[in-house]
C-alpha cells in the first residue's frame, strides 16, 4: 500500500474533521508514493520512538501528539520537532498524527478509558458532531468506591505509575467523569453532569480551586500514561481498517514529577 492510500484510509477511520481547530493531525511528513508495509505507533515522535520504529522495519510512525503543532519556520536538529523530522526523513519513516480527532473518536481515547474503568451509561461531557463521540466522558462505576479505592483502581486499570488526589479519601464515588490529556477546562461540565469525581492530567492551581468550590473530587495523572492506555486500541483499528501490521512501541519513562526520596508520595 502506498503512503497516499494509507493516509486516506486512516483519515476515513479517524477523520481530521473531528479535531479541534488549533490542532494539526494527519500526514506530517513522507513521500506519498512510498510503500507502507508496517506501522509503528507511539505517543510522540521522539528520537527514541523513531529509532524503535526503524528497528522493527516500520515505514510509518503514527503518533498521538503531532510533532508539528505550532508554526515552524525552520527544521533544525537543535529543536525537538526539528530533530524528529530530520531523523525520521533520514530513516525513511513517514509521520502521521491522530490527536484531538482520536480523543473525539467513538473508538478513541475517552471511550477506551471509560471501558477500562468499567463505566456504565457513558456519555460525552461535550457531544461531538459529524459522527464524532465528543470530548471527555462521564459514567457510573460498577460499584461505588471510596476516593482512595478509586485512585488505586484507576492506577491498575490504566497502567499508571502515579496519581494525585484532591478530596477526602473516604468520599464515596459513584459517578466518574474523565478526559484523557489536559481536561481542566471541563471541571464545570463534569460537575454539571453530576460527577462525584473527575480525572484528567495537567490540572492547574485555579482549576483545582474551582473543583473544590464545586465539591468535585479531583484526580490527576501523567498526561502521556493516561493517553497511552488507548494505543493498543488504535493499533487494532489500524490493522482492521488497512490490513497492515501495526505495533505499539514501548514508551519512554513518563514525563511526570516524583519526590525522589519517596516515590510513593503520589501513590
Amino acid at each position: 500500500m502506498k503512503l497516499r492510500e494509507f493516509a486516506n484510509q486512516l483519515d476515513r477511520l479517524i477523520p481530521g474533521a473531528w479535531s479541534e481547530q488549533w490542532d494539526n493531525p494527519g500526514l506530517l511528513s513522507g513521500d506519498l508514493d512510498s510503500q507502507v508495509e508496517k506501522v509503528a505507533i507511539s505517543l510522540n515522535a521522539t528520537l527514541d520512538s523513531i529509532r524503535k520504529a526503524s528497528a522493527i522495519g516500520a515505514n510509518v510512525l503514527v503518533t498521538h501528539h503531532p510533532v508539528l503543532i505550532r508554526p515552524t519556520p525552520r527544521v533544525l536538529p537543535e529543536t525537538l520537532s526539528g530533530a524528529s523530522l530530520f531523523h525520521s526523513i533520514k530513516a525513511g519513516i513517514a509521520l502521521y498524527a491522530v490527536h484531538t480527532n482520536w480523543d473525539a473518536s467513538p473508538k478513541g481515547v475517552n471511550r477506551i478509558l471509560s471501558e477500562k474503568a468499567g463505566l456504565n451509561d457513558v456519555l460525552p461531557l461535550l457531544p461531538g458532531q459529524g459522527g464524532a463521540w465528543g470530548t471527555g466522558a462521564v459514567g457510573v462505576l460498577k460499584k461505588p468506591l471510596q476516593l482512595g479505592e478509586l485512585s488505586a483502581f484507576l492506577r491498575e486499570s490504566w497502567g499508571l505509575s502515579w496519581i494525585r488526589v484532591q478530596g477526602k479519601g473516604d468520599s464515596v464515588i459513584r459517578r466518574l467523569a474523565l478526559c484523557g490529556g489536559s481536561g481542566g477546562g471541563l471541571i464545570a461540565e463534569a460537575s454539571r453532569m453530576g460527577a462525584d469525581a473527575f480525572v484528567t492530567a495537567d490540572l492547574r492551581y485555579h482549576e483545582m480551586l474551582e473543583g473544590r468550590f464545586l465539591g468535585l473530587s479531583l484526580l490527576t495523572c501523567d498526561h502521556g500514561e493516561m493517553e497511552a492506555a488507548s494505543l493498543e486500541g488504535l493499533s487494532q483499528l489500524i490493522m482492521a481498517g488497512t490490513g497492515l501490521p501495526a505495533e505499539v512501541l514501548p514508551e519512554e519513562e513518563p514525563v511526570g514529577f516524583f519526590d525522589l526520596g519517596n516515590r510513593s508520595t503520589y501513590a
